[in-house]
């Protein structure tokens, strides 16, 4: 019996050996099949890539939108420890008569620290945040959106170099809207709800970090969206820093204060 059993294994053994065999090669891939699936794949990836952008910048904005709130809070905090004074800055009007300053120039309240050469150097605006360690993370003065000249990379070596200017990516106002009988840079004296103080920069197109609005802060503590899908604002700014004094700074925070209240 042994023997016959073994036989009849032997005898069916070559059977098997082309059945296994015929099933590998009809699981093999041809060229033509990887070519054809190469093209699949491309296709595929042609059809995402375009919907990629929009979710990317949407991730980036909100990451904007955290750097607009913190820097917010710091302009709080900086308030509460000084009487509810606003963080001075050398590009508003002086109030004091007897100081005699250059003409204010709002559009260049980007600036963190001053270039000694042509200020003296020194924190300013938005700067004594970090140089008073309220924001002691230089990143978060720069939006992720950013494609214009003040990248973080560009300002990356400098924050140790005292003699050099830094110029971030976020618009300081400095002070609330004009008021009849109020302090307009005492937080504690403007309406906090038409208030903006915080907002993307505005002083020439590149400084703009995203193109269809802005983020912005205001002094009751909240972060808006201001939708500009046209570029309305973003047209309206001069293409060239040499044009920045006309720069409608005063227009777009008035803009944004009305925003805020307007019903989405």
């Amino acid at each position: 019996m042994r023997v016959l059993d073994r036989a009849q294994n032997l005898v069916g053994r070559p059977a098997c050996n082309a059945r296994a065999q015929a099933l590998r090669t009809a699981r093999a891939f041809t060229l033509l099949d990887v070519l054809v699936s190469i093209a699949v794949i491309a296709v595929l990836i042609g059809i995402l890539i375009p919907s990629l952008g929009p979710v990317q910048e949407t991730a980036r904005r909100v990451a904007c939108q955290s750097n607009v709130r913190q820097i917010g809070l710091g302009v709080i905090m900086y308030a509460d420890d000084w009487k509810g004074q606003l963080p001075p800055s050398v590009f508003l009007p002086t109030s004091n008569p007897r100081v005699i300053s250059d003409p204010p120039t709002p559009q260049n309240m980007l600036t963190l620290r001053l270039d000694r050469n042509e200020h003296g150097g020194g924190w300013d605006g938005l700067g004594w945040l970090y140089g008073k360690d309220y924001l002691p993370a230089p990143r978060v003065f720069f939006c992720p959106s950013h494609r214009g000249e003040n990248a973080y990379s560009r300002f990356a070596p400098s924050w140790n170099d005292s003699d050099s200017e830094i110029v971030c990516n976020y618009h300081f106002r400095g002070e609330g809207p004009s008021s009849t009988g109020s302090n307009t840079r005492n937080l504690y004296q403007i309406d906090p709800a038409q208030s903006s103080l915080i907002a993307d920069g505005m002083r020439v197109q590149s400084d703009c970090n995203h193109r269809i609005g802005v983020n912005f802060f205001r002094a009751d503590l909240t972060v808006h969206w201001y939708s500009d899908p046209a570029g309305t604002l973003l047209s309206s700014l001069p293409l060239d820093k040499g044009d920045a004094l006309a720069a409608p700074i005063d227009d777009a925070w008035a803009e944004m204060d009305q925003s805020a209240n307007m019903p989405h």
